[in-house]
C-alpha cells in the first residue's frame, strides 16, 4: 500500500513538475534586459542549420519521431556546449573587470538589477534550464517505462506539450543569447556565440550527429552557418566597443554594487 501511495506521489510530482518547470523554462529566457538584432540573426542562422541537417540526416525509419529525436539530440548537445562556454566566458568577464567592479560583475552573473525590478543573470538562467532539462528527461524516461498502458498513455498526454515546447523552443533562445548573457554585459553573447557554434561543429566530429555535419567538417552548410555567426558576432563586438560597451567597460551605472 505504501509503495502504491509513493508511486502516486512521484507520478503527481512528475506531471505537475513538467508543467511548472517547463513553463518557467519557457518564460525565463524572455526576462532579458536587451535582445539585439544580431542575437535574432544568430538564432535564426543556428536554428536553420540545425533544422535543415536534422531533416536531412535525422529522418530515420522511425519517421517523424526520429526527426524530433534528432532535433532534440542536436539541441541538447549544443546547450551543454553553450553551458561550458558560458562558464569560461564568465570567468574571463569577471577577471577583466576593474578590482572594485569584479564583485558587482560576479553578482550580475546571477541577479541583475533592471530599472525597478530584478532579472536572472546568465548563470542563474543556465542552472534553471539545465535542471529543467534533467527533470524532463527523467519524466520522459519514466513515461516510457509504463510500456504503453493506461498510465503510460495518460502520462504521455499530460507531459507531451510542455516537454516538446521546452526541448524545441528554448534552445532557439540559447543559440542567440547564450542563456541571456547580455543581462550581465551586452558583449557577452557576441563573445560566446562563435565559440558555441564552433565547438558544436567540432564536437560533431567526435560525438556523432550533434549539431552540424554527419560525417566530417567539410559540410558547406554547417561551415557557412559558422562563418555567418562569427561575422555577426564580430560586427556586434566592434559596434559595442565603439559605443563604449566593450568587455573592459561596464555599462553606465552598473559598475557599482547592485
Amino acid at each position: 500500500m505504501l509503495d502504491f501511495l509513493w508511486a502516486v506521489v512521484v507520478w503527481l510530482v512528475q506531471m505537475v513538475g513538467a508543467w511548472v518547470l517547463g513553463g518557467a523554462g519557457l518564460l525565463v529566457p524572455l526576462l532579458r534586459t536587451s535582445f539585439s538584432g544580431f542575437a535574432v540573426a544568430r538564432t535564426l542562422v543556428t536554428a536553420g542549420v540545425v533544422l535543415t541537417l536534422a531533416y536531412r540526416y535525422g529522418f530515420t525509419a522511425d519517421g517523424v519521431g526520429g526527426l524530433v529525436d534528432g532535433i532534440i539530440g542536436k539541441y541538447l548537445a549544443m546547450g551543454a556546449i553553450a553551458a561550458v562556454v558560458l562558464v569560461a566566458v564568465s570567468a574571463v568577464y569577471v577577471a577583466l573587470g576593474r578590482p572594485g567592479a569584479r564583485g558587482a560583475r560576479l553578482r550580475r552573473l546571477f541577479v541583475v538589477q533592471a530599472d525597478d525590478s530584478r532579472v536572472p543573470g546568465p548563470l542563474a538562467v543556465m542552472v534553471l534550464l539545465l535542471a529543467t532539462t534533467g527533470f524532463l528527461a527523467w519524466v520522459l524516461v519514466s513515461v516510457e517505462e509504463h510500456e504503453g498502458g493506461f498510465v503510460g498513455v495518460l502520462s504521455f498526454a499530460v507531459v507531451f506539450l510542455p516537454a516538446l515546447a521546452f526541448l524545441l523552443l528554448v534552445p532557439f533562445s540559447v543559440a542567440g543569447t547564450v542563456f541571456n548573457a547580455a543581462n550581465a554585459h551586452p558583449a557577452l553573447p557576441a563573445l560566446a556565440a562563435p565559440f558555441v557554434a564552433g565547438a558544436a561543429v567540432v564536437a560533431d566530429r567526435f560525438v556523432g550527429e550533434v549539431v552540424a555535419t554527419p560525417a566530417n567538417l567539410k559540410d558547406p552548410l554547417s561551415l557557412t552557418g559558422l562563418a555567418v555567426v562569427v561575422v555577426l558576432s564580430t560586427v556586434e563586438l566592434v559596434g559595442l566597443h565603439r559605443r563604449g560597451h566593450g568587455l573592459f567597460h561596464d555599462p553606465e551605472g552598473r559598475a557599482g554594487a547592485q
